[in-house]
């Protein structure tokens, strides 16, 4: 079992650090790849959403597989450090390469942007699956693990801000300017090299500081079916990762549409399509102590279920707000950056807690097979959220490669942007609120399972060892 420890703040900031991979890499396609590769470089809408889909089910191998190899590593750095290292350098090369251009046939690009996009998720999956694995292993305390999930989500917030305000403007305004010439393909490679980089600070911070239990052993599944029939025997993760999957696509619906939805449906300026990302996502950075106190007031799941209900009474106003408006949107993205800080916290905090549960009724510790599910429906989500929009917008006449051209979409795909924003994501939500509802798991049946645990270490002289 993890040691029941306290733990400076120093060391949950560089842990939390390992964050920042994520919220580069999975909002930089979220929000922007989607728009990049219609919008910039002319693919069709329906082959992006292929290209996302096949990563995703390449995923449902590799991110269970990387669990279960984390869990069964041995080395003399522990389980997790090493593959988190491993990671660096590939995410940066990959992620740079993400942003090119090289052929101007469409299945060209196809076969282009699918290995690249397959690889880069598998580096990735390196690194997050081992890195969040640590959370249940650092500490057993219940509140301690509600810090360290404020502190990881504090660096992707800071993380998707710094992209959502800048990715764009640099590879558009400044880098795709450079010697006075427009070049748009240029600005987001160089865009792509620059926050590639980046990438490469957390792994060597984390390795080096982050120490692990040196008494944690694992036996754990064999296979990946053996390890998938394993994790939905646990009845409270069925509920906790099915209900995260539908609030969180219900969430990256929003935000694969939300370029276009600023530029056609609000007609914002350049300059507030970078604003209005970067406020949304900067209050949602503010608003994480505000979750945090709700959290340790209410409890994990009552504090999601009351966000859950705040996020169903904010998102139809997507579909209702007046055509133009985008300067009255700013106050809007306020209010929605607190539900968003607490949608992606509050799961990831839960989680340990699960595993508690797991090792009771198993006997065998399995973090990263776990984070692996979760892994997979956090890009699960992101791929079918992509996928289902571009569907929508090619049946709504959406038109390709208008960058630079001045035309305009049909109203057929305001309605629909105005869909997808609104109507779809309350729905999926609703959903998650429904399913999670029934989680078992209180803050008093935590600590009698953390009770059991230890008289099950001292009647068991093995394990205690």
């Amino acid at each position: 079992m993890a040691p029941n420890r306290r733990m400076s703040t120093l060391f949950k900031l560089i842990y939390g650090s390992g964050e920042w991979i994520p919220a580069i890499t999975s909002t930089s396609r979220s929000l922007i790849l989607n728009y990049f590769l219609v919008t910039v470089v002319g693919l069709r809408p329906g082959i992006v959403g292929v290209i996302l889909m096949i990563g995703r089910i390449w995923d449902a191998v590799n991110d269970p597989l990387v669990g279960l190899i984390s869990d069964r590593l041995q080395t003399r750095w522990g389980r997790r450090r090493p593959l988190m290292l491993a990671a660096a350098v590939p995410m940066m090369v990959l992620f740079a390469l993400l942003w090119t251009k090289p052929f101007d046939n469409q299945w060209s690009l196809f076969a282009w942007f699918v290995v690249i996009s397959v690889v880069l998720d598998t580096a990735i999956t390196v690194f997050s699956v081992p890195h969040t694995a640590l959370v249940a292993e650092l500490s057993s305390d219940y509140e301690e693990r509600i810090d360290l999930s404020v502190w990881r989500n504090a660096f992707f917030i800071l993380g998707a801000l710094v992209i959502a305000a800048l990715f764009k403007m640099l590879a558009e305004d400044w880098l795709g300017m450079l010697g006075g010439e427009s070049n748009v393909f240029r600005g987001y490679m160089l865009a792509g090299w620059l926050f590639g980089a980046s990438l490469l600070v957390a792994p060597v911070l984390n390795f080096i500081t982050v120490k692990e239990p040196a008494n944690v052993v694992s036996e754990v599944p064999v296979s990946v079916m053996e390890g998938l029939r394993t994790a939905y025997r646990n009845r409270p993760f069925v509920l906790l990762s099915t209900a995260y999957f539908f609030a969180l696509t219900g969430l990256e619906v929003v935000i694969a549409t939300f370029v276009w939805y600023l530029q056609i449906v609000l007609r914002a300026t350049p300059l507030l399509e970078s604003l209005l990302p970067a406020v949304l996502l900067g209050s949602s950075l503010l608003a994480l102590p505000l979750v945090n106190l709700l959290v340790r007031k209410l409890g994990k799941l009552k504090a999601y279920i009351f966000c859950g209900f705040l996020w169903i009474a904010t998102l139809p106003a997507y579909a209702l707000y007046p055509q133009g408006a985008a300067d009255t949107f700013l106050y809007f993205c306020v209010w929605l950056g607190f539900t968003y800080a607490a949608g992606i916290t509050i799961p990831w905090a839960m989680l340990p807690d699960v595993l508690e549960y797991d090792e009771l009724q198993t006997g065998n510790r399995s973090e990263g097979l776990f984070t692996a599910y979760m892994v997979f429906f956090r890009k699960l989500g992101g791929a079918v959220a992509v996928f289902v929009a571009n569907l929508i917008l090619a049946q709504a006449g959406f038109i390709e490669a208008t960058y630079g051209t001045g035309i305009e979409q049909p109203q057929s795909v305001v309605t629909a942007l105005r869909l997808l924003s609104g109507v779809l994501p309350t729905l999926l939500v609703a959903v998650g609120i429904f399913v999670i509802r029934k989680y078992p798991i209180t803050r008093d049946r935590h600590r009698e399972l953390l009770d059991e645990l230890d008289e099950r270490r001292q009647n068991d002289p093995v394990v205690a060892d």
